[in-house]
């Protein structure tokens, strides 16, 4: 029997299909190369672009490759890019390609970017192109294509409270989520320290319709804020996304986010 593979997007799983029934929908566009594929012999859910049977069909396609008039969109649309993820090279992609992956949290403000105009390898978070507030501009472009990429999401996100407990493996620190998705979370911490690609052990108490739960995460982004209404503060925001988390517990936290959408 043929090998079965199955595709998630927007929290949702669908499949089986077979290798070619794969390709015909990333080719189709109703999937991207940037989206999660399955199958039983790898066990674990890869990109399809690192997907060790599919990497040798990726090309660099992704969502822009229709051009348009506008002068600043053709320079969003040149593919120049590359990224280095768990020691590959994989591109070349176009500027907005990249940030859809930071949207989708396919690709984060800790991996590794280049073109062929820098002298090295940088950190998404120390190139001005993808810095939060060139992305905000983007955002706010009223570009048809630039909205597409904003409202693609992997997950539905939904605001979420509930107060945690952070463990580091050597310091424990109180904490209080403020967004929350299948995928990952939003949580405020006292404490400057940590940084994107750290793991950290989260215990979260009872919130807005999601029981107590223990999540595994990494850190994938960080940002100073202030509060002047709290005596003490909580005053970095970080995400983390869950890299190990019961199916119960998503299932219901995709519930939940259905709800609040």
């Amino acid at each position: 029997m043929a090998k079965q593979y199955y595709l998630s997007n927007s929290g949702t799983h669908i499949g089986p299909f077979s290798y070619e029934a794969v390709l015909k929908k990333v080719e189709a566009g109703e999937y991207q190369w940037t989206d999660y594929v399955y199958d039983e012999g790898v066990a674990e859910w890869l990109l399809l672009m690192e997907h060790p049977e599919f990497s040798v069909r990726f090309s660099g396609k992704g969502l822009a490759d229709t051009p348009t008039s506008s002068p600043l969109d053709n320079r969003l649309l040149e593919k120049e890019w590359f990224v280095m993820k768990n020691g590959t090279n994989h591109g070349p992609f176009c500027r907005l390609e990249i940030v859809q992956m930071l949207q989708e949290k396919s690709l984060f403000e800790y991996d590794f970017v280049w073109k062929s105009r820098m002298t090295t390898w940088l950190p998404l978070a120390e190139v001005v192109e993808f810095s939060a507030e060139e992305i905000r501009s983007l955002a706010g472009s009223g570009d048809r294509k630039v909205n597409e990429v904003f409202f693609r999401r992997r997950h539905a996100r939904s605001s979420y409270g509930a107060s945690l407990i952070v463990h580091n493996s050597k310091l424990v620190f109180k904490g209080e989520a403020f967004e929350i998705s299948a995928g990952g979370a939003g949580i405020l911490v006292q404490n400057s320290e940590l940084q994107p690609g750290q793991s950290l052990f989260l215990h979260f108490q009872p919130g807005d319709g999601v029981p107590p739960f223990n999540a595994v995460c990494q850190v994938v982004s960080k940002q100073f804020v202030k509060d002047d209404s709290r005596q003490e503060p909580l005053n970095v925001k970080y995400g983390v996304k869950f890299t190990t988390l019961s199916q119960s517990i998503r299932e219901s936290i995709k519930n939940y986010t259905a709800r609040a959408a």
